[in-house]
């Protein structure tokens, strides 16, 4: 049985990058990469770097989150981070997001690597039989890569929620499950391969 403990000791090491649960030591290496313009489709403007965190840290308090951080393995520095939540031990699902990385690192191939560690990991080592994101519907870009990466959309959430400005957003729904992962893992390794060799 998959219990919130077992989110707690996430540990991933590959070559690049290790991907693990928060520490209270983390959050300088957090500051040290935080922009505000990270959130400009979440649902909440955070000032600072410890607004995000405290958020966060609320919820693993409740056992209703978990806050991770990915380091790379080269510089032993903190590169960015990915919450995992909306958690359902009793259905095997969960939800990925909050998720941003330090910007020398976007659009290099990181991304889709730490997904597809964590989406690996998540079905095939902790046995999660969904993993899902949600978008804005507005969120092109968010769209185009979840496409690019396999990730299956399954339908709109329409006036889902309303964001930060007081739109009212629909909501796009992508995942990824434990039958889907072996077609979707040769897509996602197929771009990072692509990515890290160009």
């Amino acid at each position: 049985m998959i219990t919130f403990e077992n989110l707690q000791n996430i540990h991933i090491q590959h070559e690049l990058v290790t991907i693990r649960n928060y520490r209270d030591s983390d959050l300088d290496g957090l500051r040290a990469i935080f922009d505000s313009e990270f959130f400009t489709w979440f649902f909440t403007q955070y000032p600072t770097c410890d607004d995000f965190v405290n958020e966060k840290l609320a919820e693993v308090a409740k056992e209703s989150l978990a806050l991770l951080v990915i380091i790379d393995n080269k510089t032993k520095k903190i590169i960015g981070t990915s919450s995992l939540y909306e958690i359902s031990f009793r259905h095997k699902r969960l939800e990925m997001g909050s998720s941003w990385l330090a910007k020398e690192y976007q659009g290099s191939g990181y991304n889709p690597l730490n997904k597809y560690l964590l989406i690996d990991y998540l079905i095939n080592t902790l046995g999660f039989n969904r993993v899902q994101w949600k978008t804005d519907a507005l969120n092109e870009k968010s769209k185009q890569a979840m496409l690019k990466l396999g990730f299956i959309h399954e339908g709109i959430l329409r006036r889902h929620a309303i964001t930060q400005s007081g739109r009212v957003r629909d909501s796009l729904v992508f995942a990824v499950t434990d039958q889907d992962w072996a077609e979707v893992s040769l897509i996602m390794s197929e771009r990072i391969q692509l990515k890290f060799s160009s």
